[in-house]
Order: structure tokens, then C-alpha cells, then sequence
């Protein structure tokens, strides 16, 4: 027998030691990643949906004639599109799509949900956990 009195028993449950460390830290780094991706495919989904009511809502602002309207289609002006999009229930019907879709693919509800006309398009964007995310639809503004 050596005379080591026990020190390699102390090394080698330090190792042991710093493996369970290194373990620990990497799942839950693992988790950490896997919920980010989650909340970002999340947060796509809900500006979609959120996307996809609003162009529905605008649908409604055109005249078309397969709904029995004659003539062209005309352009909706300046101030339909801004009531278009303080209309309490377009905006509960973007956040309602926006929340669902999120929660079915995993996600928290969306929240800080902000539509706005732009140049020429339809802006929204909300926030998904960590993820702010923005969509624009194109729209024909505005008729004089």
C-alpha cells in the first residue's frame, strides 16, 4: 500500500463533484434555449394570426362587386384606416387570434399589442416573452 492517505478518494469526488456541476449548468442552459425558441415560434404565430385578422378587417373597408357594389374598388381614406385600427373590437379580435395562436404553440399570451398606418401599409406589433415582433400589411391609402 501507498501512503497517499486518502487523497486520490478526495480528487476523484472532486471530479465527480465538478461533472455534476457541469451537468446541472448545461440543463439548464438546455432549458433556457429551449424555451426562448419556444416563445420566438410563439411569437411568430401570434403576429400571423394578429396579421391575418387585420387584413380581414380591412377586407370590410372595400366596396367589391361581388358583394353588389358598382363600380371599381375604392381606397379607404386616412381616417377609416385610423378608425379601422382604434375599432375596440378589431383590436380585441388581433389580440384574441394573437393569444390563441401563441398558446397553442406553447407560448404566454401576446401583450403590448400596437397597430399603426404607415406608408402605405397596416403596421402591428406585440410582444411574445422576450420577443418583440413586427408585421405590416399593405394596403391601398388613401383616396383623396
Amino acid at each position: 500500500m501507498s501512503d497517499e492517505r486518502g487523497q486520490a478518494l478526495v480528487l476523484a469526488v472532486l471530479a465527480v463533484a465538478i461533472a455534476a456541476a457541469t451537468i446541472v449548468g448545461l440543463l439548464a442552459a438546455e432549458d433556457r434555449i429551449l424555451a426562448d425558441a419556444r416563445d420566438r415560434r410563439a411569437g411568430e404565430a401570434a403576429i400571423e394570426a394578429a396579421g391575418a385578422a387585420l387584413a380581414d378587417a380591412q377586407v370590410d373597408l372595400y366596396a367589391t362587386p361581388r358583394d353588389g357594389a358598382r363600380g371599381a374598388r375604392a381606397a379607404p381614406s386616412r381616417s377609416e384606416l385610423d378608425a379601422l385600427i382604434t375599432d375596440p373590437l378589431v383590436v380585441e379580435r388581433l389580440r384574441r387570434a394573437a393569444d390563441a395562436l401563441s398558446a397553442a404553440n406553447g407560448g404566454p399570451p401576446a401583450r403590448g399589442l400596437a397597430i399603426s398606418v404607415g406608408a402605405g401599409t397596416l403596421d402591428i406589433a406585440l410582444s411574445v416573452g422576450a420577443h418583440r415582433l413586427r408585421a405590416s400589411i399593405e394596403t391601398a391609402c388613401c383616396r383623396r
